[in-house]
């Protein structure tokens, strides 16, 4: 059934069929285990897992990679299963987004969860209705779950649209990854005009080219690729007023790229609900003052040697706590 709100061409979903959902997973089995008892309870129709493989001299990796494939017998409600286990490592740039693209060949759309990123109900049933609502809307790129500091302009509305991609929890279509690409070819010679060109503070622009500094300099990741992806096309990201998904691994110091920062850890493994049906914003713009004010703290609490040193500046860590609408 279709419905239109002024510009906006979307579709209702009246009952809850809960969107296919990939796990992501490498040597962390009790991670999961929590990730597989984490969305039970929404018994979705169709799971895939993706594990990656050891890393060559690490004696005891294999047993904790076979564990986590092993994680696969503990879904015990009636789905479809698919798996990929690789038999070598292919490392976080390689293995993650391979993982997202072996989905996105065999589903339209769906949710993706690394297995750190732990998933309210809530989030697993909101994502499902914008992926159905927002299907044809090609302005659209992502849907997600992770609104770090509960920013939203609107106090009313179920969620806002932004210009930043938080991949801690989140979901997309088949449209929006096949314009991914993990070397960012196309973009090759134009990052740093289309950081100047956007309409990101001065703070994230610096951080932004430090980040593509990051990616020539060998960094082992795929999700940067796609924020650069995203910026060039404008897309606009859907982010929920909550925080619906917890990042549960930022104190885990086996963490590839955010270990050991206990104090978000801490702030950051919590997620709150969200009230059904949802409320719909009017009119689909960009919430600038949650974007600004998202940019500033990051820009206020940040700093270069946060990490010790510049190599090392894909994720931000700030000590403070900001939550709520304003």
């Amino acid at each position: 059934m279709c419905k239109k709100y002024g510009k906006i061409f979307s579709m209702r979903c009246d009952n809850i069929t809960y969107a296919p959902i990939l796990l992501i997973g490498f040597n962390r089995p009790d991670f999961m285990a929590a990730q597989i008892d984490a969305v039970r309870d929404a018994a979705p129709k169709k799971i895939y897992i993706a594990v990656d493989g050891p890393r060559e001299g690490r004696i005891d990796e294999a047993e904790k990679c076979r564990s986590v494939r092993d994680c696969v017998k503990l879904i015990d409600w009636s789905c479809e299963v698919k798996t990929l286990f690789r038999e070598r490592n292919l490392g976080c740039k390689y293995g993650g987004s391979g993982a997202i693209t072996w989905f996105f060949e065999n589903e339209e759309a769906g949710i993706i969860l690394e297995d750190d990123c732990r998933p309210t109900i809530d989030f697993l049933r909101f994502a499902s209705e914008m992926l159905v609502r927002y299907k044809y809307d090609e302005r659209i790129g992502a849907v997600c779950g992770f609104n770090s500091f509960n920013l939203q302009s609107n106090k009313n509305a179920s969620y806002h649209f932004s210009r930043h991609l938080d991949i801690w929890g989140w979901a997309s279509w088949r449209r929006v990854w096949q314009k991914y690409d993990v070397e960012m070819r196309y973009l090759d010679g134009r990052i740093n005009g289309i950081i100047d060109s956007s309409d990101m503070t001065a703070y994230y622009k610096r951080m932004y080219k430090r980040f593509a500094n990051d990616l020539r300099n060998g960094l082992s990741t795929w999700d940067l690729q796609f924020s650069f992806v995203s910026l060039d096309k404008g897309w606009l990201n859907i982010v929920s007023a909550k925080r619906l998904v917890a990042n549960v691994g930022l104190a885990d110091t086996r963490a590839t790229h955010t270990g050991g920062y206990i104090y978000w850890g801490n702030d950051w493994s919590r997620a709150g609900s969200l009230e059904f049906p949802l409320v719909h914003p009017k009119e689909i713009v960009c919430d600038d003052a949650a974007d600004r004010l998202h940019e500033r703290i990051f820009g206020a609490f940040s700093r270069e040697d946060l990490h010790g040193s510049e190599r090392n500046s894909h994720h931000f860590v700030m000590p403070c706590r900001i939550s709520g609408h304003f």
